[in-house]
C-alpha cells in the first residue's frame, strides 16, 4: 500500500514581551499547556510519532524537564528554532536571513550553544523563524551539523522581504542546494509545510494547515482544499516522499478543534485514496529519502526523476 506520511511541527517561541517582532506565548504556563495539549491530541489519534517540537533556546531553558521527558520517554522529536529578534533579547533586531553569512554563522552557533546547554544534546533539525533565510543559510546549516531543515509552504510572495519569500520553492521534501528555494545535492533534507498551491497573490502569505486560523467554515474549507490539491499533485508528479506537513506554535492562538478537523480529514482522505497514513518524524522522513537515494542521487532522492 502506498504510504502517505504525516508530520506536525510545533514551534516553541520565547515569551511575547521578549520577542516583539515575532510574538510568542504570554507566559511559560501557557506554553506548557499548549505543548501538553498537542501531545494529548496526537496520542488520542495515535499519531504521536509524527509530532515534533522545535524549541527556541529560550523555550528550551524554560521547559528542560518537559522537553527532555517528551524526547526520552515518549520518543517525540525535538529540534531547534532560533527566533532571532527574540534570541538573547535584545541582542538582535532582524530576522536571520537579513544578516550576512558571518553574522548568520555567529547567531546559529550561539543558538546551538544555548540549546545544548539547556537540553544536553546538539540539535539536528533547524526551523527558520518566520521562514527567514538567504542563500547563505543552507550551506551554513550543513557546516554546523544540521541534517534537516523545515521550510514555510511554497508560494509566499512578499516583495519587501526576499528572505521570507518562497515563490519558486519546490513544495515537497527535497535535498537542499546553495539556493534556499531550489532542490540540489547538499546533505540537508528540506521539509516544507503543506500549503495552498492553487494560486498566490502579491504581498501575501500562503495559507497552510496551521490551527491558528479562525474556526470558521471558510477555514475548514481551506484545510480540505489544501489536503486535496496536494494529494492530487503529489500523485500526479510522483513525488518520492508523499507527506502532509503542518505546523503550529506554543501560544494561546491554536484552535484545537481546527487541529482535530485536520487530523480527521487527513485520515479520511488517506483511507479514500487507498493509502496507508504513517506518522513520521523529520529525521524519519530524511531516512526514507536516503533509502530511495541520497543527496548525490538527485533523481530518486531529491525530486521527481
Amino acid at each position: 500500500m502506498e504510504k502517505l506520511y504525516f508530520n506536525c511541527g510545533v514551534d516553541c517561541e520565547p515569551l511575547a514581551d521578549r520577542s516583539p517582532a515575532c510574538g510568542g506565548p504570554s507566559s511559560w504556563a501557557v506554553s506548557q499547556k499548549a505543548i501538553l495539549t498537542f501531545v494529548e491530541i496526537f496520542e488520542e489519534y495515535r499519531l504521536l510519532a509524527g509530532l515534533g517540537f522545535h524549541a527556541t533556546p529560550e523555550a528550551a531553558k524554560a521547559h528542560p524537564d518537559l522537553l527532555t521527558d517528551l524526547r526520552q520517554s515518549r520518543g517525540i522529536e525535538i529540534g531547534m528554532q532560533p527566533n532571532v529578534p527574540g534570541f538573547r533579547f535584545p541582542a538582535y533586531t532582524l530576522d536571520l536571513g537579513q544578516y550576512d553569512a558571518p553574522m548568520q554563522r555567529r547567531i546559529i552557533t550561539e543558538a546551538i550553544e544555548d540549546f545544548q546547554d539547556a537540553l544536553g544534546f546538539r540539535p539536528e533539525i533547524y526551523t527558520p523563524c518566520c521562514g527567514s533565510k538567504s542563500r547563505a543559510t543552507y550551506p551554513l546549516l550543513v557546516e554546523l551539523g544540521f541534517t534537516v531543515a523545515k521550510a514555510p509552504g511554497a508560494g509566499r510572495y512578499l516583495t519587501d522581504r526576499p528572505d521570507r519569500c518562497t515563490v519558486g520553492q519546490y513544495p515537497y521534501p527535497h535535498w537542499a542546494s546553495d539556493h534556499h528555494l531550489i532542490p540540489g545535492c547538499l546533505p540537508l533534507y528540506v521539509i516544507p509545510n503543506t500549503a495552498d498551491i492553487t494560486g498566490m497573490r502579491r504581498d501575501q502569505r500562503t495559507r497552510d494547515l496551521r490551527p491558528e486560523y479562525p474556526p470558521t467554515h471558510e477555514t475548514l474549507h481551506s484545510y480540505r482544499r489544501i489536503v486535496d490539491t496536494n494529494l492530487e499533485v503529489m500523485r500526479l508528479i510522483d513525488t518520492p516522499v508523499k507527506v502532509i506537513k503542518m505546523g503550529s506554535h506554543n501560544t494561546e492562538r491554536p484552535h484545537f478543534d481546527n487541529l482535530r478537523y485536520v487530523l480527521d480529514y487527513v485520515q479520511e482522505r488517506a483511507e479514500l485514496e487507498g493509502m496507508e497514513l504513517v506518522p513520521i518524524s523529520c529525521l524519519g522522513m530524511r531516512q526514507v529519502a536516503e533509502e530511495m537515494g541520497g543527496p548525490g542521487d538527485y533523481g530518486r532522492g531529491g525530486a521527481p526523476a
